[in-house]
């Protein structure tokens, strides 16, 4: 068992130090070259992340490889701190991508310690102000506009949330497709263009992104990947519970040698 549990521990961090290493290493690239737009978002959270991996998995490695009692604690504490941390997080997208959950625990808390208006945060996180300033100049900079041979009838069923909510007009609108990247009024409408209408552009680098159904495309895409990002957690906690199970048969293993060594 001693044997196993350390081999446990060595393989799985050396897996994940490189990983982290990789990951960092691709972050400073972005750094020092000069993110986009779109990577702007990911470039700090990620050099955060991949740097925490790396530190932690890295203590974990050196505390399997050399039996040291000190060091194997210390990744054992940082370990159930990640634990909480991430069983938190988990807790929060559950929170604010579950209509019925957010609302039964928005402004929620003891005293002046409020929730907040968890059943709309990511409406007001993500569709507001500079965020959503920055979300438009993103799509526009990347190509997620882009149409393939799949997305040919234009409709819900074949698009995304976002590319149907910000890369073609609203259906309401009855434009007529010339080709992927330009609509037409048709001739025979008499209705007044207002509204999303009204906004829609055929100019590539505006096209649906400053209407309401592309903030709602955006809203959906957002708590689509978060329930999916929920799903990756919950095995992350796994995978975090079996480590910290190992590692606390590498410690105990050690504690004996340690005892003696003061004795």
């Amino acid at each position: 068992m001693p044997r196993l549990s350390n081999a446990a521990v060595i393989t799985t961090n050396a897996i994940l130090a490189l990983i982290g290493l990789a990951t960092l290493c691709f972050s400073i690239y972005l750094f020092v070259k000069g993110p986009t737009e779109c990577q702007q978002f990911i470039q700090n959270p990620l050099i955060v992340t991949a740097t925490l991996l790396f530190f932690i998995s890295s203590l974990g490695l050196i505390a399997a490889l050399y039996d040291n009692y000190i060091i194997i604690t210390l990744y054992l504490f940082f370990l159930f701190l990640s634990l909480l941390l991430i069983l938190g997080f988990s807790i929060f997208i559950f929170l604010v991508t579950n209509a019925s959950a957010g609302k039964a625990f928005s402004d929620k808390g003891i005293g002046k310690a409020k929730t907040g208006d968890l059943q709309n945060w990511i409406g007001n996180h993500f569709l507001q102000g500079k965020n959503w300033e920055g979300i438009k100049r993103c799509m526009a900079d990347s190509t997620i506009c882009r149409f393939g041979p799949r997305d040919v009838h234009f409709d819900a069923k074949h698009l995304s949330h976002v590319k149907f909510g910000c890369c073609r007009p609203p259906v309401e609108c009855g434009f007529e497709p010339k080709n992927v990247t330009f609509w037409t009024v048709p001739a025979t409408s008499s209705a007044e263009i207002t509204g999303d209408c009204k906004t829609w552009s055929n100019t590539q680098s505006q096209l649906c992104y400053a209407c309401e159904t592309c903030k709602v495309g955006v809203y959906k895409g957002v708590r689509r990947r978060w329930r999916i990002l929920l799903v990756f957690n919950l095995l992350l906690i796994l995978l975090v519970v079996l480590l910290y199970s190992c590692g606390c048969c590498v410690r105990k293993n050690n504690r004996v040698p340690w005892k003696r060594r003061f004795l």
